[in-house]
């Protein structure tokens, strides 16, 4: 520790921290501009200029200079007031001075320190600023005029989302923060350069003149996309959520969202949502009252429990753990049916059935603080960037901060694999597991298993025959990456999931977990293997077994039921597996022929258009409650506006359903987690007091396994490519749709083809074109690039309209011709 003196008060604080730090730590505030505690310290604005007596009272910048013993600091004299006073002076030489009308109003340090040392004149006259402001693209608006030089948007883009998408162009007065070859901005919008803006140089335009600051109505609370369940500040004026607030204290993240979480809350306010019950009759939905649709749903219910095999029902992991909670405990408990399951049947499994079988715990071994803590990063598919981009930004930090190594294995390469040191293994379509068990071959032939590993013998014989030509990459890579694996003190395996991608089942997450335990690299920090969800709450519904436990149907088998009438009446609560689960056309006709069918949704989906009643249901910023992230943290949800129309949340749709057919009926959500406190074991003792701001980590347990994986083979078809499926980076499921901000720069579905590909089929970027599968057709835009290997082509499975579901039938790999139309 380092002991100092600042303004006569003592301080201690660590060797490496600024003046700064020291000031921070004792409660002295330092004006900062340029300053950010999630970047490098810059020095450009100077607005923290103090003075240290041995420096012989020069002055010098708090932010960039590092605390020595004995320092004596001095924050607040008449010298440098003036100082900074002339540094204000100079800010506001060029700038407009346009406050009335700049959207940051309220919410700008520059203004704010202008008042506090009351500049309210200038000894300095020179032009103003005069750039063309950069309207081009439809989330952020770029008004340089008003810059003032700090820095930030560029360190930001830079040091965590790894873009690059600013620099400093020109030099001395003409010096401007500028863009390549100074052009629009075309980045991946994610508005982390918005959030950290000092001034209003950078604006989001979806909030552009829809409040002032000091009107916004502030509420903590947890994004509703991905699972990695970034803390978000929700601004709400008049009863809507008219943008998110940016608070470098909230989450592990710093604050830090992605272009989903900070631009797709709109969907909340969006005038699609549904606002009353509809019941269908002579053959049309048509609004109802909620005692009238509440009464038929009850009236098909009640008469299940008397047949409760013909009864199921799906949810959608993006309601919160009371609800799910009360869901299973309504039909499995109250109505005695056991098919009930969530995302397909199929993209949970590497939870709830490979880790289950691995861990001894259908959760990861690992959280998301390890990606810091480890020294090598193995992950599966470099969509994880696409799938959790604030664990991509985690990544970024771990790789260019920390010199952590990161190897990537992917049947295509993407933004991961041009980090610092990055090494992609590209292997085949469809040949994850065989890739794993030949690593795991490879560390058994080398000799670089750990010690005692219980059950190595078995393991050894099941991957006897695993070779890396399997996988489409040469022995040499195998052995390569087995090594650095191995010689690494610490590794994490990172491995995502969700609908888009079928082959990340529970095999692959036993050939994942095989490779941790087989090297010794489980139960501590920096080492596992995290699995990451798609959606916001897959682990609570991991936890709170919405998924078949004993002779119930999985989701495909329910689809597979209502084909072929054996389920008679099916309750789906937020999932839409007309657009989202494989085999379009098979999902439609058998959700047609099905008797009855209820759907509780935000939106008349694809699905909810063909229901006997379908209840609106409220966004989760219109209620309270919790989720479970990726890693098991637990945090609170809060109400920050009022339900739309007559919209209702699930916890009250489905407690009044509950009450009504004679099971249990609770006042509020807290009372079912105290009932799951009480009865989940992973949760007990919790309660939602003491979950606070931060949330709590699940403790978890692991009985660590070797479980030999079965590797699929894929063999190629001739002539045909070879389509896969996943995330766009800027959706998340299918209800990304109705955020205004991932439309508008990601608004309709595509094929990625190779250049090489492209060529010979003579297809230019933005061709429409004709992918056709053994399953069907569909018509979509082409992409043209590098990522994709030749013989491949991608597709996200966001879209309804050329929906790539209707081309798929579950497997890992589908294969197409791709024709231009």
């Amino acid at each position: 520790m380092v002991n100092l003196t600042i303004n006569g008060t003592q301080v201690a604080v660590e060797k490496d921290a600024t003046i700064y730090d020291a000031a921070k730590a004792c409660g002295i505030k330092i004006p900062i501009l340029c300053h950010d505690k999630k970047l490098h310290p810059f020095g450009g604005c100077r607005m923290c200029l103090v003075e240290v007596e041995q420096m012989k009272g020069r002055l010098i910048p708090a932010c960039t200079t590092p605390v020595t013993e004995g320092m004596i600091v001095q924050t607040t004299t008449d010298e440098i007031v003036k100082a900074r006073k002339l540094v204000l002076e100079l800010l506001l030489l060029k700038h407009p001075i346009d406050c009335p009308v700049c959207d940051a109003a309220g919410d700008c340090d520059l203004q704010n320190l202008t008042f506090e040392y009351k500049v309210n004149t200038n000894r300095f006259v020179d032009e103003k600023f005069n750039h063309e402001i950069d309207y081009d693209n439809p989330l952020i608006e770029r008004d340089m005029n008003r810059c003032i030089h700090c820095g930030k948007c560029a360190r930001i883009c830079d040091e965590i989302v790894s873009y690059g998408a600013y620099t400093f162009i020109n030099r001395g007065i003409e010096a401007k923060m500028g863009t390549e070859f100074d052009g629009p901005l075309n980045c991946e919008f994610c508005g982390s350069c918005v959030s950290v803006c000092p001034v209003g140089a950078l604006n989001s335009r979806p909030f552009k003149f829809k409040a002032r600051w000091w009107a916004l109505q502030k509420t903590k609370s947890v994004c509703s996309y991905c699972g990695t369940g970034c803390q978000l500040t929700l601004g709400t004026k008049d009863g809507k959520v008219l943008t998110t607030v940016y608070d470098e204290n909230q989450g592990f993240h710093n604050g830090q969202l992605c272009t989903r979480g900070r631009f797709g809350y709109q969907f909340v306010n969006s005038a699609k949502r549904l606002t009353t019950p509809l019941v269908k009759k002579n053959g049309k939905l048509q609004e109802a009252s909620w005692e009238e649709a509440l009464e038929v749903v009850t009236s098909r219910l009640s008469a299940g429990k008397s047949d409760p095999a013909s009864v199921a029902a799906l949810a959608t992991p993006r309601l919160t753990n009371e609800e799910l909670f009360l869901f299973e405990k309504l039909f499995r408990g109250t109505i005695g049916t056991d098919n009930i399951d969530h995302s397909a049947g199929y993209a949970h499994a590497a939870l709830t059935k490979g880790a289950k079988a691995s861990f001894g715990v259908a959760a990861s071994p690992s959280e998301i603080a390890d990606i810091q803590k480890s020294n090598l990063l193995l992950v599966v598919k470099s969509d994880a960037y696409e799938t959790h981009p604030v664990i991509g930004f985690e990544m970024n930090l771990g790789v260019k901060r920390k010199g952590i190594d990161l190897r990537i294995v992917s049947d295509k390469k993407g933004k991961l694999t041009r980090l610092p040191g990055a090494k992609t293994t590209v292997h085949t379509p469809g040949s994850e597991v065989a890739l794993f068990n030949a690593l795991c071959k490879s560390i058994i032939d080398q000799g670089l298993a750990a010690e005692g590993v219980a059950g190595l013998a078995e393991l050894k014989a099941a991957v006897a025959d695993a070779t890396a030509e399997k996988a489409g990459v040469t022995a040499e890579e195998i052995a390569a990456l087995a090594k650095d694996y191995a010689a690494a003190e610490k590794a994490l395996i990172i491995l995502p999931i969700g609908l888009g991608y079928p082959g990340h089942d529970a095999a692959l997450a036993n050939a994942a977990a095989n490779l941790a335990i087989l090297t010794g690299k489980i139960g501590k920090e920096g080492c596992g293997l995290l699995i990451m969800g798609e959606k916001n709450n897959s682990q609570g519904a991991a936890d709170l077994g919405i998924y078949p436990k004993s002779t119930g149907l999985s989701a495909s088998a329910i689809i597979e039921g209502c084909g072929n009438g054996n389920i008679k009446t099916l309750f789906v609560a937020g999932e839409n597996p007309v657009v989202s689960y494989p085999n379009r056309q098979k999902v439609e006709k058998a959700l047609e022929n099905v008797e009855f069918m209820v759907v509780a949704d935000l939106f008349l989906t694809e699905t909810a258009q063909l229901a006997d009643v379908v209840l609106p249901a409220c966004s989760f910023a219109e209620k309270s409650g919790t989720f479970t992230s990726l890693g098991r943290r637990v945090q609170m949800v809060r109400k920050a506006v009022p339900a739309v129309g007559l919209a209702k949340s699930d916890f009250e749709i489905l407690n009044t359903l509950s009450a009504a057919i004679g099971g249990a009926r609770y006042n509020n959500q807290a009372e079912i987690f105290t009932e799951i406190a009480s009865t989940v074991p992973a949760y007990q003792g919790l309660t939602q007091g003491k979950l606070g701001d931060e949330g709590v980590v699940l403790p978890v347990t692991v009985s660590a396994k070797l479980v030999p994986a079965v590797a699929k083979a894929v063999a190629p078809v001739a002539g045909k490519l070879a389509l896969l499926t996943g995330s766009a980076l800027y959706h998340s499921g299918t209800m990304s749709r109705f955020g205004e901000g991932p439309m508008y720069v990601c608004p309709t579905a595509y094929a990625e083809l190779s250049m090489a590909d492209a060529a010979s089929l003579k297809i230019a970027e933005g061709d429409m074109v004709t992918v056709t599968s053994a399953t069907g057709s569909v018509q979509v835009a082409a992409k043209v690039g590098k990522r994709v290997p030749q013989g491949t082509v991608f597709a996200p499975y966001h879209f309804g309209e050329g929906s790539v579901n209707s081309i798929t039938d579950g497997a890992a790999v589908t294969y197409v011709t791709v024709a231009k139309k």
